[in-house]
């Protein structure tokens, strides 16, 4: 059994998401959310890359900035872990609110 070592409460999400990528806008889902970051499903991006990122929460779109951590496939589809390095304050309370309801 895995040793659970996040320090944000994580919950599962599913709004859909998109990240900037070298070619273009990569579209995805946020499988699940936390103040701290994401998991991304779609295309990963190197581990160490910055990304920008905008996730479609119920009550409006939160942007913010992020470090990819680690890549994981879920049912053959690839996804990407994410730490958040740069987010508004007004984008962070958005997530705090999801989180708390979805807990």
């Amino acid at each position: 059994m895995k040793n659970e070592t996040r320090r944000n409460v994580r919950v599962t999400c599913g709004a859909p998401a998109s990240a900037e990528g070298p070619r273009g806008p990569i579209r995805g889902v946020c499988r699940d959310l936390s103040i701290g970051g994401m998991f991304f499903v779609g295309i990963a991006l190197p581990v160490g890359r910055s990304v920008d990122f905008e996730v479609q929460l119920p009550g409006g779109a939160v942007a913010c900035r992020a470090e990819v951590r680690y890549h994981h496939s879920y049912r053959e589809v690839p996804g990407m872990g994410v730490r958040f390095t740069r987010i508004a304050q007004e984008d962070l309370s958005r997530i705090e609110r999801y989180v708390a309801r979805a807990a």
